[in-house]
């Protein structure tokens, strides 16, 4: 169990890094700013390119470029927050179901499988959550959690799947 622990609060620890890493990397531009370095390279009184356009232009380029990459780690940083959320709230259900709060560990499990967690084999097999097992709503917590799993039923990882499964 403790080796269990360990293994979540090392996630934890390396989804964290990894999102504070991420932000703050990159310098992200306006529209507005990249609209205006593009029209800085044309003149419109004579519908030419201004002096110096070739420079505006691949600093316009560089300018998206860079805020395409923060929007990317931006995304990066949401999921690394959205499996925080429910890493932690399915160790506070454990927590909560170890203490004996058989009703805040459910609280608790739900929001972890609401959240996104999808491992109900994990979840059934977790001695930490052994005191809800009799209840039914810890079926229906793995039903839910069924259906968040990557996983069918057959064991095939469906979103990295090279072949149609379904």
């Amino acid at each position: 169990m403790e080796n269990r622990r360990t293994e979540y609060k090392m996630k934890l620890l390396l989804t964290a890094v990894i999102m504070f890493t991420v932000i703050g990397t990159v310098q992200a531009y306006t529209v507005a700013e990249i609209n205006e370095k593009m029209n800085a390279s044309f003149d419109r009184e004579t519908g030419t390119f201004a002096e110096g356009a070739y420079a505006n232009l691949i600093e316009a380029h560089s300018m998206i470029e860079e805020t395409l990459q923060e929007e990317a780690e931006e995304l990066i940083a949401l999921e690394a927050i959205h499996t925080l959320d429910y890493l932690v709230k399915y160790n506070l259900a454990c927590f909560e179901a170890l203490e004996g709060n058989i009703e805040e560990a459910f609280t608790w499990l739900q929001g972890a499988v609401d959240a996104g967690f999808g491992d109900p084999a994990w979840i059934e097999q977790d001695e930490d959550l052994s005191s809800l097992r009799d209840d039914p709503r810890f079926q229906e917590i793995l039903d839910i959690a069924g259906e968040n799993s990557p996983v069918d039923s057959d064991g095939h990882d469906c979103d990295n799947c090279t072949i149609n499964c379904n």
